[in-house]
C-alpha cells in the first residue's frame, strides 16, 4: 500500500475529522494489526466478531506510532501526533478504498457467485498478466474487510484489477460491489453454498446478482447462461455476455476433447492444462470478461495456457504412482457434483475420501443423504466417509447398495488406512470436504 497523498485528502476520502495533526503532510500507509505497528506507522483499528482493535490503541503508542484512524467516542486522552476521528472504521476503510479506486481508469473486474470464484479469478489474472501488471485480492481477501484492503495496493504501474467477492448474507455483494465498481462484473453459478446464512437458492441468487447494480457506467455483467437462475437475467437490460453450452450462448463452449469457444463467429481452441471439463465455465467467464476489457483470443490463448490452479482446488497431485485429486479448499453440494464427474475417466480402482459439506444449515441432511445415494454407484473400490454431517449419507450409501464403506465421526478414526492405500501408488484418490475439515492432513508427508 502507498497512497501517496496527505493527511487532509486522507482525512476527507475517509468521510472523517482531523483532531490531530498537519493537513499537509505526507500519507502512504496504514496498519490494521497492532502487532506490526512500528515507530511513526499509522494505526486503523477494526472491530471484529470476537474483538475491538481499538483496545490496542495504548499497545500502538508504546510501539511510537505516528498516528491513529479510530472512532471519535474510542480515542484515548493521550494521542500520536496525527488522530483522524471516523463514526466507524470499517465503512472509513470503504470509504476509502472506493476513493482510492476512482483514481485509476483501468478495465477492473469483479467476480462472485456459487462456485469457481476463485479458480475464475485466477484465470483472468492469468490472461491479464500477459498483457501488463495486474492487481487482484490474495487468497481470500474477499469480504468486507478483505476487498478493501486489496483495492488499496492498486498503483499506478498496474493495467488491469480482477478481485473476488464473496458473501455470506443478503447485501454483502452490494456492500463491497459499490466499493469496487468494477467495470467488468462475473457471475459465475448459483448453487446451495453458505445455505445456513442465506437460506434458500432465490436468495443467493438475488445477493450475487446484486452485483449487475454496482457496475460502473457502461460496466458489462458476464454470467452463465446455463445457469437456471443466471438465464432469468437475459431479459433484464443491461450491457451483458452470456457464457455457457447454449446456442444462445454469447460466448459458446463448444463440446470436444480440449476448450474451444466461440464469439461472434470466429473460434478459439486451446489446451487447458491441469482443468477438466468442470472448469471450462470458469475458462469461459475469464475469457468473456477479458474480451470485454478489450482483449483478443490471442491474448486469452496465452493466459489460459500458462494458468495454474490454486492449490487444493482440484489439485491433481501424483503420489507413488496414485492420481490424487486433493480439492479440500471448499465444499458444497454443487462443487462436490463437479469433482465426482471429475474422477470418471480417472484410472482405477478408485477411492472416494469425503468430509462434511458444512454450512449447509436445515437443508444439511437432505443434500449429505442425497449424495450417499450417489455414491454407491461411483464403481468405488472404497468410501470413507467422515463429520458428523457425513452421517446421513454412509446411511444413504448403504441403503442405495453401496459395498464397502468406512465412516467415522473424525477423520482420524480411519486416516491410517486412507493413508496406507494412497501410499500404495495404485488407483485414483478424491480427497474433498470443507475447508474445516483439514482434509490435506490426509497426503501430509507423502
Amino acid at each position: 500500500m502507498d497512497l501517496k497523498t496527505d493527511i487532509g485528502t486522507l482525512a476527507e476520502a475517509l468521510g472523517g475529522k482531523l483532531l490531530k495533526g498537519e493537513p499537509g503532510a505526507p500519507f502512504s500507509r496504514f496498519e490494521t494489526d497492532s502487532r506490526k505497528v512500528k515507530s511513526g506507522d499509522f494505526f486503523l483499528p477494526l472491530k471484529g466478531l470476537n474483538h475491538d482493535a481499538h483496545d490496542f490503541l495504548p499497545a500502538t503508542l508504546a510501539a511510537g506510532a505516528g498516528g491513529w484512524i479510530a472512532e471519535a467516542d474510542k480515542i484515548p486522552a493521550q494521542k500520536p501526533g496525527t488522530v483522524i476521528a471516523v463514526g466507524n472504521t470499517l465503512k472509513a476503510l470503504q470509504a476509502l478504498a472506493a476513493w482510492h479506486r476512482q483514481r485509476f481508469r483501468i478495465p477492473l473486474t469483479a467476480i462472485t457467485g456459487s462456485n469457481g470464484k476463485s479458480t475464475t479469478k485466477e484465470m483472468l489474472k492469468s490472461i491479464f498478466s500477459a498483457a501488463g501488471e495486474t492487481c487482484s485480492n490474495p487468497g481470500n481477501l474477499n469480504n468486507q474487510f478483505g476487498l478493501p484492503l486489496s483495492l488499496l495496493e492498486l498503483t499506478p504501474a498496474h493495467k488491469f484489477g480482477v478481485f473476488e467477492l464473496g458473501a455470506s448474507h443478503r447485501g454483502d455483494i452490494k456492500e463491497i460491489g459499490e466499493v469496487a465498481r468494477p467495470t467488468c462484473g462475473i457471475i459465475t453459478n448459483i448453487g446451495p453454498s453458505h445455505l445456513e446464512y442465506f437460506g434458500d437458492l432465490e436468495t443467493i441468487f438475488e445477493t450475487k446478482t446484486e452485483l449487475a447494480d454496482c457496475l460502473a457506467p457502461g460496466g458489462i455483467l458476464v454470467y452463465n447462461h446455463d445457469d437456471q437462475y443466471l438465464s432469468r437475467l437475459n431479459g433484464r437490460e443491461f450491457p451483458k455476455l452470456t457464457f455457457g453450452r447454449s446456442p444462445e450462448a454469447g460466448l459458446r463452449i463448444l463440446e470436444g476433447k480440449n476448450l474451444r469457444l466461440e464469439y461472434k463467429g470466429a473460434l478459439l481452441e486451446m489446451d487447458l492444462p491441469h482443468a477438466g471439463g468442470h472448469n471450462y465455465h470458469n475458462a469461459a467467464a475469464a475469457a468473456g470478461a477479458a474480451l470485454v476489457s478489450g482483449l483478443d483470443f490471442a491474448a486469452i490463448k496465452k493466459g489460459l495456457e500458462r494458468y495454474t490452479p490454486p492449490p487444493m482446488r482440484l489439485q491433481e497431485l501424483k503420489i507413488k504412482g496414485a492420481t490424487v485429486i486433493l480439492d479440500a479448499y471448499n465444499s458444497n453440494p454443487q462443487s462436490m457434483a463437479s469433482a465426482l464427474k471429475e474422477m470418471g475417466n480417472k484410472p482405477r480402482p478408485l477411492y472416494l475420501m469425503l468430509g462434511d459439506m458444512k454450512e449447509l444449515g436445515k437443508h444439511s441432511a437432505l443434500y449429505h443423504t442425497d449424495l450417499g445415494a450417489a455414491l454407491a454407484h461411483m464403481g468405488a473400490e472404497k468410501v470413507f466417509l467422515a463429520g458428523p454431517e457425513m452421517k446421513p449419507a454412509a446411511a444413504a450409501y448403504c441403503r442405495a447398495g453401496g459395498c464397502s464403506m468406512e465412516y467415522g465421526e473424525t477423520l482420524e478414526d480411519w486416516l491410517p488406512e486412507a493413508r496406507e492405500l494412497i501410499s500404495a501408488g495404485k488407483g485414483s484418490f478424491l480427497i474433498k470436504a470443507s475447508r474445516s475439515m483439514k482434509f490435506e492432513r490426509i497426503i501430509e508427508g507423502l
